[in-house]
């Protein structure tokens, strides 16, 4: 018989940054156990001040319980207008903006958070389109979405007492959700034929930004994925299309270009050097240079210091 479903342990990211750290959250396992997790945001202050700002790569859908008149919202330090914050209204909003709010009036909304990666775990399932790179909405409206309400709605009771909820039935609502969410509002990123399979110019620039100020730390492909918003599959095959190399290979070789640079310093050690470059230790890069350059560091430096 499937268990009842549990409150996290751990508070939602949005649930902290307004100030209701012990709001009631429900993660579901849904897209692979990637976050996505029902939570209710019930503020009964006036004049609650100026939210923390939010950060994530992530989208939250929101089900105003009640209107919401008097607040404002700000994106990226830009000050946005908001409309039409009504009673059964959907407002969605893409937490990569660094969305903070200044409330006044009380505030009560159902919310669904969505990581990215949820979005892109389902595309590569086959349930939603691939390479979604946002939701489309307008910044700071609503819309009126049925749908979305109902679903919403269904999750209140949960939330109230998880105890008596199945997590299969919190698993299927957010599945459910995140479909409509995703089919009826999904941007689904393209890429050109002229770039081949490969990145786009954009994603081939931030994993090379994001390898160049990695060397020295643990990097991990899930991480140039989420970055480029490609799964790890598609992300590796289109890394190589574009570089020649796979992506380890490429950080190695940017391991290598920034070792060299440090042994042109003479007051620089190889352990130093090793660190630096994001070797395990002196012995680690030694092998590893020989490798690639077909001399021992030591040897390389006395070539270029001479």
């Amino acid at each position: 018989m499937p268990s009842p479903a549990k409150a996290a342990s751990a508070s939602n990211p949005v649930a902290v940054a307004v100030g209701l750290p012990d709001a009631p959250v429900l993660v579901t396992r849904a897209a692979r156990g990637t976050g996505m997790a029902f939570l209710e945001l019930n503020c009964r202050r006036r004049n609650a001040g100026i939210t923390q700002p939010v950060r994530e790569d992530a989208f939250l859908i929101s089900l105003q319980m009640k209107a919401c008149a008097d607040f404002d919202l700000y994106a990226d330090g830009k000050s946005i207008l908001p409309m039409d914050f009504n009673a059964g209204a959907i407002a969605i909003f893409d937490l990569r903006m660094n969305l903070a709010t200044e409330l006044r009036d009380p505030f009560h909304a159902l919310s669904f958070y969505v990581p990215h990666r949820a979005l892109l775990a389902m595309g590569d399932d086959g349930d939603v389109p691939r390479h979604i790179q946002e939701l489309r909405h307008m910044v700071g409206g609503t819309v009126g979405d049925p749908v979305a309400r109902d679903l919403l709605l269904s999750m209140r009771t949960a939330l109230v007492n998880p105890q008596e909820t199945t997590e299969l039935f919190v698993d299927h609502v957010a599945l459910a959700l995140s479909i409509h969410l995703a089919r009826k509002y999904g941007n689904v990123g393209q890429l050109p034929r002229q770039w081949g399979g490969g990145l786009a110019p954009w994603q081939e620039r931030r994993a090379k930004e994001l390898i160049d100020t990695s060397l020295d730390s643990g990097l991990t492909l899930d991480m140039l994925a989420a970055s480029c918003s490609l799964s790890k599959r598609h992300f590796t095959r289109a890394f190589r299309q574009s570089t020649g190399m796979a992506p380890h290979q490429w950080l190695q070789q940017r391991r290598i270009d920034r070792a060299k640079q440090l042994l042109a310093k003479p007051g620089l050690s190889l352990s130093v050097v090793a660190l630096e470059c994001g070797f395990a230790d002196q012995s680690h890069f030694a092998r590893n240079f020989s490798r690639v350059v077909g001399i021992t560091p030591n040897t390389w430096r006395r070539t270029r210091l001479e």
